[in-house]
């Protein structure tokens, strides 16, 4: 299987951090981010896209739902999950939503023909808001040197796929809890970090994805 990619991400979310060479008169979207992630992402054989602007999936029924995303997600190795901070529409139901779908399907075996996809590594990456912080996600402990994620934001199924090493190696700092190593399925890593390895960052969610064992992986949606 080559060297493809999977993007997740909310199209028309605007909580990002305006990217330097968007035109003055267009609005920051995370579609700019994705656009951005193709251009560094040039040497990888192929990028298949996500949600496409507009498009619900209130109407949809659940073989129509499986077939869009068995076609796009059939052939990639990898699924990016962009996280923004307007990614979850709050008051509408997660199946109703296409990144739960997305990343759902992204852990399931798929059979097609004669062929089955195996399960898809992931990598989630934090986008800045509209100030530019991460801190909408991650909050820096200096005592501790640790950071807390702020995993109640997300999808369930996103959440319930981090800090879910089977046998996690854990210390304790101030009343915290603090995880060492790569102790979820889901990995994350910060917009700005990505970018300085971004090969280095997506090879780590493969290698997470070759000790799956390690891990209590929930795929379908509640």
């Amino acid at each position: 299987m080559g060297r493809n990619i999977f993007v997740s991400y909310k199209y028309a979310d605007n909580k990002v951090q305006r990217l330097s060479d968007l035109p003055w008169n267009e609005f920051p979207k995370v579609r700019n981010y994705v656009d951005k992630l193709q251009g560094v992402l040039a040497d990888w054989d192929h990028i298949n896209l996500g949600e496409k602007d507009g498009e619900s999936l209130a109407n949809f029924a659940d073989s129509t739902i499986e077939t869009s995303l068995k076609e796009k997600i059939f052939r990639s190795s990898v699924t990016v999950v962009m996280i923004s901070k307007g990614m979850k529409e709050i008051y509408l139901d997660e199946k109703d939503q296409w990144i739960p779908w997305e990343v759902s399907y992204s852990l399931r075996e798929i059979t097609r023909s004669d062929r089955t996809c195996r399960m898809n590594a992931l990598l989630g990456i934090v986008l800045p808001d509209e100030t530019g912080s991460y801190n909408w996600y991650y909050i820096e402990n200096a005592n501790c040197n640790c950071t807390t994620h702020g995993t109640g934001q997300l999808f369930e199924i996103l959440r319930s796929n981090m800090f879910n090493m089977k046998s996690p190696n854990l210390s304790s700092c101030d009343g915290l809890t603090i995880h060492h190593g790569e102790f979820s399925f889901i990995k994350t890593i910060r917009w700005s970090e990505f970018l300085t390895n971004p090969d280095g960052y997506l090879d780590i969610a493969l290698n997470i994805k070759d000790n799956k064992n390690l891990y209590n992986i929930k795929v379908n949606l509640s």
